[in-house]
């Protein structure tokens, strides 16, 4: 068979008519593409970094304050980083379940997939392995690896119950220990919440309103070089000092009470640190350029509509791809199901390698050759994600299938509940 493929833009922008007799426009062809410099290889988080003590002690402080007891997931602030400019928005975790951390989400892309993940009530967890963060969590000491226990005896401290553990996230990627760049926001980052849950504790914290999902306010700790001749208690003089007025009706209030917490020691002691109300607009999206066979589509029409309900989802498998001592991959599984039978249609393995962007342009071909490996055409394919279901539009458009969300995939999740059961006891 003669493969010919032709785009279609998913997401943000629509596609164009059909041209010279294909089902999707062929974009145009551009020179060569200049090469891409590789970047810089990361440096990892040392035992020997200086960095990794100042990070171990905040840690310690920020178990012993336990901020998550009266600050909520959604009480978000920026931290800017005086080095770097880099805006670090945190939210501290724990009020409302048993995982206890602080998150720190780098700018505009970060927050922002932080706000529609919290949105979107489609979402499942393996979601928030797809939002770019730097988190300290508290873990069981059988959840540590080598390299974090190496970190923890390197300095010193004494850690009862459940142990500090830094960690990277990144798209398309299983978490990862943090680089010595990552550290240096983290440790900003974690003194501004110490100081911020002070707050909290005290007295009503406001953070402004009034964005348009475009473009959002935010309330963010701004650092300058602390002048020797106004060595005041700063922590005390707390003056916020925004650069733009805010409205009474453009400002939210939150408010905590909690009996006298630990006074925390401040870090990042060389700057004096101040509110400001910054606008962050909204990332640019990036559409997701669709590529199928046309001819793979003509055969799929010549098979019969048949009565089957078909459910397909897009989910983290229980593996990681990779060398060790290098970032993992995360293993997606694209799989189809029968959902009353739970007869399996057709599975298949998939990474973003390249980008995520490119792995979700191949899920709608992969669908298709899935279909056209079993040789039937379902009347309904059942998803339960808005980017499932946007994904998979040219197909119903194409096809005549009828695409459907549901919350639940009973047929799914227990082939995925037997696939993990067989990678990790070898039964089914």
């Amino acid at each position: 068979m003669t493969s010919k493929k032709s785009p279609v833009t998913s997401g943000a922008s629509q596609a164009k008519p059909a041209q010279d007799g294909l089902l999707f426009p062929i974009e145009p062809e551009h020179e060569k593409p200049l090469p891409v410099e590789k970047p810089a290889p990361e440096v990892l988080l040392l035992p020997s970094h200086d960095e990794a003590k100042t990070l171990c002690t905040l840690a310690a402080q920020i178990k012993a304050l336990a901020p998550w007891q009266w600050i909520e997931e959604t009480d978000v602030f920026g931290v800017e980083d005086p080095d770097t400019g880099e805006i670090g928005f945190v939210s501290v975790m724990g009020h409302v379940g048993e995982y206890e951390a602080v998150a720190v989400y780098p700018g505009a892309e970060g927050i922002y997939a932080f706000i529609d993940f919290q949105c979107d009530l489609s979402a499942t967890p393996d979601r928030l392995l797809e939002i770019p963060q730097v988190q300290l969590s508290f873990s069981e000491a059988k959840f540590l690896e080598k390299r974090d226990r190496e970190l923890l005896k390197s300095v010193g401290l004494k850690f009862r119950g459940t142990r500090p553990q830094f960690r990277s996230y990144r798209p398309g990627f299983l978490p990862w220990f943090i680089t010595l760049e990552e550290a240096r926001l983290l440790i900003h980052a974690l003194s501004q919440t110490l100081e911020m849950a002070k707050r909290f504790a005290g007295e009503s914290v406001a953070f402004p309103t009034g964005g348009d999902d475009k473009t959002e306010p935010f309330l963010v700790r701004v650092a300058r070089k602390d002048d020797s001749s106004l060595k005041e208690d700063h922590s005390k003089k707390e003056v916020t000092e925004p650069r733009e007025q805010s409205s009474p009706s453009d400002i939210r209030v939150a408010s905590r009470s909690t009996p006298n917490p630990p006074n925390p020691t401040p870090s990042s002691s060389d700057f004096a640190w101040e509110d400001q109300i910054k606008h962050i607009p909204r990332p640019q999206a990036h559409p997701v350029t669709i590529s199928i066979d046309v001819n793979l589509l003509q055969d799929l029409k010549t098979l019969p509509l048949s009565t089957l309900q078909l459910e397909a989802d897009l989910f983290i498998g229980p593996a990681r791809i990779g060398k060790p001592n290098e970032r993992p991959m995360t293993l997606y599984m694209l799989m189809l199901a029968d959902r009353h039978s739970g007869l399996i249609f057709g599975f298949e393995a998939l990474s973003a390698e390249n980008s995520l962007n490119t792995m979700y342009a191949a899920v709608p071909e992969k669908v298709a050759e899935l279909l056209w490996q079993s040789k039937v055409l379902p009347k309904q394919i059942i998803v339960r994600s808005v980017l499932l279901l946007d994904l998979l539009e040219p197909l119903e458009r194409e096809l005549q299938i009828q695409l459907r969300s549901a919350n639940n995939l009973p047929a799914i999740d227990r082939a995925a509940r037997s696939m993990t059961n067989w990678l990790s006891t070898g039964k089914m």
